[in-house]
């Protein structure tokens, strides 16, 4: 709303309209300067008082190129992209309009405005900074009963403790450019703040720790879930939204949290705004509860707890002096937080007692608990029923297998049920919930085993089975099962027999008709050792004989080049049997005259 101006300048004003009614178009200007500088302003401000508190129009009629411009539509595109682009997490727009113009200046593109120009179109077209950071539409959610979600928050708080007692961090000390005056502050108080969704309710409690950790959200969690004498709203959610904090997103917790059916989540990078009623909860701590602080001190976490606890009592029951602490949504009626989450009688099974403590800490060990398969059961001693129990899975077992690990999480408040998770190949695992069995015969069988002798049950197929099944089929053909198959093997059945018409597969037929590349064999030493040199001296002359191929090989080897090319003929013919003399290959050369078989064969040794 414009503000009110001084009943003279008004009367001013009113007669500055009628100068401009009375006057010629070309001599408003004027006036209207005139009047600007005998009091001191700016003419733009007085043509805004004008039309603001006198009323007065130009009776301009609109140009009939209004909403056009020069600056082609990409143009504008780019300069609004650019400016975005600037904005930081902190919505601080870093990139001025000039700038951007700059840069599109400096890439080819033509600006043909100004930039006062450029701003009022980007406004025009909704492209502006301010108007793309509200660009998001918030939808507003509802949640059918109270503890049907929960909204959990851990903050720094502004408090915290030295051995002189409670002190308060100022911002002229520990403002974010100065870390260093953080770090001096060893165990910090962090503040966990929970808020109910449907009713408004909502709870803290304070931690002293070096940072977020999993110890002490494991603690919020017992506390703000379980019964408190001075609190109304308790019990475990249905489901809880939490930032991605590293304690929220830990192992422990999130098996805690499974075991106890909570559907949890975290928002999306960048959408705090996802969980905007705890963020609200944080702020009326702060302003409400932890504003009281500096006037009446306390000496420890623990007393911060106790007056924490006495100002969410009296805060969600709406009574305390002075202070509406009622919730007002849209239907506009204000409403008392523990009234509203009163209204869980109405809403039967909303009400999930927090398990003791004991039972809580058992899933915070943080390991992942696997169990084999054995005949399609599973043992497991749940903590809750402190025994061990037989899971039947043999609901599932098309995709199991004796010794199949599975992964097992113990639901908690379920009488004693597990969620199991089986792996499948090219597939996402497969989770599936089992009860315990709980009817044994007076011998601890189950009941629903079959009786022997009064009936028979075929045990289901295993995942296991049925791909030994597809064995025995491809083996032995199509329908044979694994007891077919061992029929056969025991009969000394041919494999595969029935492949080929029924001439069965080759096996080795098939082999030693291929041609091999030629190789050439090595020479071989001959042993040296004094044994042999002894046993050749006391033996009788023997002279060594070679085939043809070997004595050729032996002389090319020694010859080279120098070896004729119808080396084999000449050896050959003259060597017709086929044996040549060891010592006339390893002297002979092309000067040698041709002769027969020399010698007497006393032992022919084969050179390999």
């Amino acid at each position: 709303m414009a503000a009110r101006l001084a009943p003279d300048l008004l009367q001013d004003l009113l007669s500055l309209r009628a100068q401009l009614a009375a006057c010629a178009h070309g001599g408003r200007a004027g006036l209207v300067h005139d009047f600007a500088a005998r009091i001191g302003k700016n003419p733009a401000t007085v043509y805004t008082w004008l039309r603001s508190q006198a009323g007065y129009r130009t009776g301009r009629k609109k140009r009939a190129d209004a909403g056009s411009t020069a600056l082609e539509s990409g143009t504008l595109h780019f300069i609004a992209s650019a400016k975005r682009e600037g904005v930081r997490g902190n919505n601080k727009a870093t990139l001025p309009t000039a700038v951007a113009m700059n840069l599109a200046h400096g890439n080819g593109i033509h600006v043909p405005v100004s930039e006062g120009r450029v701003n009022a179109l980007l406004r025009a077209h909704r492209m502006d900074v301010k108007a793309q950071m509200a660009a998001r539409n918030h939808i507003t959610l509802r949640s059918l009963h109270p503890n049907h979600m929960h909204q959990i928050d851990p903050s720094l708080c502004l408090i915290y403790y030295t051995p002189k007692g409670q002190a308060i961090m100022r911002d002229e000390e520990f403002y974010k450019n100065k870390p260093a005056s953080m770090d001096k502050v060893r165990l910090k108080v962090w503040r966990y703040v929970r808020y109910d969704h449907a009713s408004g309710s909502i709870d803290v409690r304070y931690y002293e720790a070096a940072g977020e950790n999993q110890r002490s959200l494991f603690e919020f969690l017992l506390y703000t879930w379980g019964q408190q004498p001075e609190r109304v709203s308790h019990g475990v959610p249905r489901m809880l939204l939490w930032d991605k904090g590293s304690a929220n997103t830990s192992h422990a917790i999130r098996n805690l949290l499974d075991a106890l059916g909570v559907d949890h989540e975290t928002h999306a990078a960048g959408h705090a705004w996802g969980k905007g009623g705890v963020e609200q909860g944080n702020n009326l701590v702060e302003t409400h509860f932890e504003s009281r602080l500096r006037f009446e001190p306390v000496d420890s976490v623990d007393q911060l707890n106790a007056a924490a606890a006495a100002w969410v009592r009296d805060y969600n029951a709406n009574h305390i002096t002075h202070v509406d602490c009622r919730l007002v949504r849209a239907s506009g009626n204000p409403m008392v937080r523990d009234d509203l989450w009163q209204l869980i009688l109405r809403y039967p099974g909303a009400l999930v007692q927090m398990p003791a403590r004991d039972v809580c800490q058992w899933f915070m060990a943080g390991q992942e608990l696997t169990r084999v398969v054995r005949d399609l059961r599973i043992s497991f001693a749940h903590p809750e029923l402190g025994r061990s129990t037989s899971y039947d899975l043999r609901a599932w077992a098309e995709f199991l297998g004796n010794g199949q690990k599975v992964r097992v999480t113990p639901l908690l408040m379920q009488q004693g049920a597990l969620r199991v998770e089986i792996d499948r190949f090219g597939a996402d695992p497969l989770l599936v919930q089992v009860q315990p069995e709980t009817e044994f015969d007076a011998f601890g069988r189950p009941m629903s085993a079959p009786v022997a002798g009064e009936e028979y049950k075929r045990a289901r197929l295993t995942a296991s089975e049925r791909a030994a099944n597809a064995l025995a089929a491809a083996a032995w053909g199509d329908g044979t099962t694994v007891d077919g198959a061992e029929q056969r093997r025991a009969q000394q059945a041919r494999p595969f027999g029935h492949l080929n018409g029924g001439k069965g597969i080759v096996a080795h037929s098939h082999l030693g008709k291929t041609d091999l590349p030629q190789r050439l064999t090595p020479r071989a030493e001959e042993v040296r050792t004094p044994q042999v040199r002894q046993m050749q001296s006391q033996a009788p002359a023997v002279q060594v004989m070679l085939t043809i191929p070997e004595a050729v090989r032996r002389i090319r080897d020694r010859l080279a080049d120098a070896a004729p090319p119808d080396l084999y003929s000449q050896v050959k013919a003259t060597h017709p049997s086929g044996h040549v003399p060891q010592d006339w290959a390893d002297t002979w050369n092309a000067d040698t005259p041709a002769t027969g078989t020399h010698g007497r064969v006393v032992e022919l040794r084969r050179i390999k």
